[in-house]
């Protein structure tokens, strides 16, 4: 488990950057599969080489399933892809187009929209090594779900670690991304779910939520402040219930 998660929702491009999460957290957690990849590393070795954009691409859903199950995608730094929907399509794309994709794939950042008109993609992705990754996502649903997903299992680890091995462990509720929607305000700035301090407390497990500095994602947990903190996530373990509160109407300028 890590100490911490941060986040940062871009909301001009729907772009998050994220700490502690792995890529299988985004491919189990989200729900538009991708049915195709091009792959943004002009040196990629997976996948087959398309002579129109000069990159490779992993052509039909069952390759895509199994490129996410390689140690290529799973462990590699620098992987680096956008999906899409036709190679038909994807064939059309004029060369500046192409030219923008490159810039894309070498700049982590896109001259126009991420999202194509022709390759109807839901996903740009870049894993940057050390559980940070920086993904746009058409849909920012997705992103919830994946962090959902993840704060359900950390519960459920955590509640269930001191049982012994021939006791049944107990079930934790699925956390629902419609409540993290209210953390958007926070998440535009950056959070921190900091693991390290939560505690399981009269049969409830609390994560504080602290809100970033521009560098707050690189300290350490024992540097955060009670001042600092914005949010608290609750699973109350006997009624199986999620809550969050928010401690300050407005975070922006809750301690900067």
């Amino acid at each position: 488990m890590p100490d911490t998660l941060f986040t940062y929702i871009d909301s001009t491009s729907n772009a998050v950057l994220s700490k502690g999460f792995s890529p299988n957290d985004f491919v189990e957690g989200i729900v538009h599969q991708p049915k195709h990849l091009l792959l943004l590393d002009p040196v990629a070795e997976a996948g087959e080489y398309e002579p129109h954009t000069g990159l490779k691409i992993v052509n039909s859903t069952e390759q895509v399933q199994q490129f996410f199950n390689t140690k290529a995608f799973s462990h590699s730094k620098g992987t680096k892809w956008i999906d899409f929907n036709d190679l038909a399509m994807l064939k059309e794309l004029t060369p500046l187009e192409i030219s923008e994709l490159l810039y894309f794939g070498h700049m982590r950042t896109h001259l126009h929209s991420p999202f194509f008109y022709k390759l109807q993609n839901n996903f740009v992705y870049f894993n940057l090594g050390n559980e940070t990754m920086r993904i746009y996502y058409r849909y920012l649903d997705e992103f919830y779900r994946i962090l959902a997903s993840k704060l359900t299992r950390i519960v459920l680890e955590k509640v269930n670690d001191r049982r012994s091995f021939f006791r049944k462990g107990s079930p934790v509720a699925p956390l629902s991304g419609e409540l993290l929607k209210e953390l958007y305000p926070i998440l535009q700035e950056g959070a921190i779910f900091c693991l390290s301090l939560s505690e399981l407390k009269n049969k409830s497990y609390r994560i504080p939520i602290f809100l970033s500095d521009e560098k707050g994602w690189r300290r350490s947990s024992k540097n955060y402040k009670n001042d600092q903190q914005i949010a608290e996530i609750t699973y109350d373990t006997v009624k199986q219930h999620w809550s969050l509160e928010i401690e300050n109407d407005d975070p922006v300028f809750s301690f900067r």
